[in-house]
């Protein structure tokens, strides 16, 4: 189980850095330590993991991912457009 979530997490990464270069690598990187922090807090308080909490931990990360993408698409949009790099990104 444990090698299908790093194998999953890992296609997200390569996915994420093939379409969207740097941005989509810097993605992958917070969305690992993103989910160190959170390995961490569970060790740390001794939560224990029910199957609901299981289900929250993998929707929360792939509600992270969905979020980069959006943010992506909305920048790659704006530069396709002609507006500068500056303002497509605020």
């Amino acid at each position: 189980m444990l090698q299908a979530g790093a194998l999953g997490l890992l296609a997200i990464i390569i996915f994420l850095t093939v379409f969207y270069r740097v941005s989509g690598l810097l993605a992958g990187v917070a969305l690992v330590i993103y989910a160190l922090i959170l390995v961490a807090l569970v060790k740390y308080t001794g939560v224990v993991l029910s199957l609901a909490s299981i289900a929250g931990v993998i929707l929360s990360i792939g509600l992270a991912i969905d979020a980069n993408i959006l943010i992506f698409e909305r920048i790659r949009e704006a530069l396709r457009s002609g507006t500068p790099l500056e303002k497509a990104i605020v």
